[in-house]
């Protein structure tokens, strides 16, 4: 099954168990799906959902906030909109979907990410949009990408994006979307460099280690076809610099 976007919920609670959950969009099938993680043993287990349809299909989605009993999920639609859905415990058989919030896009978008309520989408044709928790649109930058996420650099809020051709990650300031710097990502001691980055994403969440102490940021090289890993506090360092 190819998915067009995750989102994990790790600090999820369910029937007394703690379970992290994975929700995965399948635009082949236009449906959300949902796994969870049994951490003794390492297995990954269906989810049962509520079936729900959605009204413009599904082409990707992003976590919103997760909470106690529930995860919201921003869900993409095929066209112009966007949905937000509540998934949570009802204590039925299925988990319980709900459609809470609805807005309207400049354009399609195929890539999201969310930041104390707002919420920051990628879309082939009209680049970079910021919506504030009311839906309205707050920023826009017309930078073509395919993939992006945002973060806390030590202060700075910032959107790291990619475009899938170049050798650079981009850098927006999260409130306005101005740019901020480009970042190239090349060989250190024991890290080899990215040639082409495409997916990226950021976690604070301590990896261990004195590197990833502070979180990590994930990026998809297009040129090796690998997952590199690059230390939250070493991006800070030089994002910073650069600013």
């Amino acid at each position: 099954m190819r998915l067009s976007g995750l989102a994990t919920a790790p600090g999820f609670q369910l029937r007394g168990e703690n379970l992290p959950l994975i929700f995965g969009a399948s635009a082949d099938s236009n449906a959300v799906l949902g796994y969870a993680v049994v951490t003794d043993g390492i297995r990954v287990l269906d989810l049962p959902l509520a079936e729900t349809t959605p009204t413009d299909g599904v082409a990707g989605l992003c976590l919103h906030r997760e909470g106690v009993g529930y995860v919201d999920l921003v869900i993409l639609g095929n066209g112009p909109t966007a949905q937000i859905w509540r998934i949570r415990d009802a204590g039925e058989d299925v988990l319980h979907v709900e459609q809470r919030q609805s807005f309207a896009l400049t354009a399609p978008a195929r890539q999201c990410a969310t930041l104390d309520g707002d919420i920051y989408f990628a879309s082939p044709a009209s680049g970079i949009t910021r919506i504030g928790p009311d839906g309205v649109i707050e920023a826009e930058n017309n930078q073509s990408v395919v993939s992006l996420a945002v973060g806390d650099f030590n202060g700075s809020r910032l959107v790291l994006a990619t475009d899938g051709s170049t050798g650079q990650v981009h850098t927006f300031y999260a409130l306005d979307l101005m740019p901020a710097s480009e970042l190239t990502i090349v060989d250190g001691l024991s890290t080899p460099g990215i040639e082409q980055p495409s997916a990226i994403a950021i976690t604070p969440d301590s990896y261990g280690f004195t590197a990833y102490v502070a979180g990590m940021i994930a990026v998809f090289d297009q040129e090796d076809q690998r997952i590199k890993v690059i230390s939250h506090d070493a991006a800070s360092r030089a994002l910073v610099s650069a600013d």
